[in-house]
């Protein structure tokens, strides 16, 4: 489960998205075009159950962690997450939480930086089966966007060397087996 401190995080990001939100219009003109670009719209959802989105993932922003939320009750389809990068030898964490519709999530986020954090909103589609996701994400500002892909790690075990090879000496009669401190 998340910290506590996440639930102040999203509080505070909410508070700065409306602040935004509110200094941008009250400084539009309206004969100005607009300078933002259209918010990505996900696909249709398919159906999924929420359990195949949950757990922890590779992608594209480093580790994710990704939990149901419990505040909104079991089988709600909130969820929330984590992600987690090196930036310049530092880690780098952030926040995302949001409704899954069937195999869509659409959510919203915050990466925390100084001086100000990073807040924005995005969407992910997960494959059915829940091996892959692909989505979108996007600042508030419009002024960064990107994709963000993630993956299960589903490395396979590695076999066992059917022939004894030069690299594995193998023990003689007698010898300790296995090897002290092995």
């Amino acid at each position: 489960m998340l910290l506590p401190r996440w639930s102040s995080a999203l509080r505070l990001a909410t508070v700065l998205a409306l602040a935004a939100a509110a200094a941008a219009s009250a400084s539009s003109t309206g004969s100005r075009p607009s300078t933002t670009a259209p918010t990505p719209a996900p696909p249709p959802p398919q159906g999924m159950n929420i359990t195949s989105a949950l757990g922890l993932w590779k992608s594209s922003f480093g580790a994710v962690k990704i939990e149901e939320d419990d505040r909104r009750g079991p089988n709600s389809g909130y969820v929330q997450g984590v992600w987690m990068y090196q930036r310049s030898g530092a880690d780098v964490v952030g926040y995302f939480a949001g409704m899954l519709n069937g195999n869509v999530l659409q959510f919203t986020w915050q990466e925390p930086n100084v001086p100000a954090p990073l807040v924005g909103q995005g969407y992910l589609v997960f494959d059915p089966g829940g091996a892959r996701f692909a989505g979108r994400w996007w600042t508030n500002s419009r002024d960064r966007a990107g994709e963000w892909n993630g993956w299960r790690h589903t490395a396979a075990p590695q076999p066992l060397p059917t022939e004894p090879t030069e690299a594995a000496p193998q023990p003689t009669a007698g010898a300790d087996y296995p090897p002290p401190g092995y």
